[in-house]
């Protein structure tokens, strides 16, 4: 494994969340390919629910228009139902490809993100020039997209279980906030809205309620039973669940 390959593994694997680990990514695959630009969609029951365009010097969102046609009728949509890479070196003679508009696309290649038997995600490549992108550069971009599944599979596991977890804490009675790793407060319930706890900006470790379980950061919110606030009348329990966040919810002494 070469070493532009191996730090860029490094650089998605070091970020948590799947649209922070997309957006860095995408560039550094874009020229690890050797592309003009690239595109990455990342899917849950084969619905998009990511998705980014990288180019070398710009990142941008790709238009909800563009993917429901690529993933219906594009190189990218034969990928998904044949679950293999698609090649297209001249994309003027290959059925497969669809134009959006963009005669600037000589060449292109898409690769699924399998993981668990399931395509999670698809990974594209473009170039200028018809002919540029060949069988070596798709087997490059099977073996990146077989390397990167399983660490945005995991991201978007924990995505889904946070979701989960946030309906449940919005409708809980007791006052609830669920933390992610990094200390963000992803959501609290309006019970805990209504107490005099300020979280700014939205963040632990810069709340009232930090200060009173005598904690510095959430990897400490590991505490049995309940545990009494300093100086405000409550207690508080605290459920963590691995690689997804933690639940503080609040009762009455």
């Amino acid at each position: 494994m070469n070493a532009a390959l191996i730090d860029l593994l490094e650089l998605v694997a070091k970020h948590h969340d799947t649209a922070t680990m997309a957006t860095n990514a995408m560039p550094l695959m874009v020229e690890y390919l050797g592309a003009d630009n690239g595109s990455l969609l990342l899917l849950s029951q084969d619905r998009v629910v990511h998705k980014v365009l990288a180019t070398k010097e710009t990142f941008t969102q790709v238009s909800d228009h563009k993917v429901r046609t690529v993933i219906s009728e594009g190189l990218a949509g034969w990928a998904l139902q044949h679950r293999q890479g698609g090649l297209a070196s001249n994309t003027s003679l290959d059925a497969r490809w669809t134009s959006m508009g963009d005669a600037s696309i000589g060449s292109a290649l898409v690769v699924p993100l399998l993981s668990r038997n399931a395509v999670i995600g698809l990974l594209s490549f473009h170039h200028a020039k018809p002919g540029f992108l060949r069988e070596r550069h798709l087997a490059r971009a099977a073996e990146l997209a077989q390397l990167i599944a399983p660490m945005f599979d995991v991201a978007l596991t924990a995505e889904a279980s946070l979701e989960t977890l946030s309906q449940i804490c919005r409708s809980a009675s007791q006052p609830s906030a669920l933390l992610d790793w990094q200390g963000n407060v992803h959501v609290m319930n309006l019970a805990m809205k209504t107490l005099d706890i300020v979280w700014s900006p939205g963040q632990f470790s810069q709340s009232l309620l930090q200060r009173e379980l005598g904690v510095d950061t959430v990897v400490q919110c590991d505490w049995e039973g309940l545990r009494a606030l300093k100086t405000l009348p409550f207690e508080a329990q605290s459920f963590q669940f691995p690689g997804v966040g933690v639940w503080i919810q609040l009762s009455s002494r």
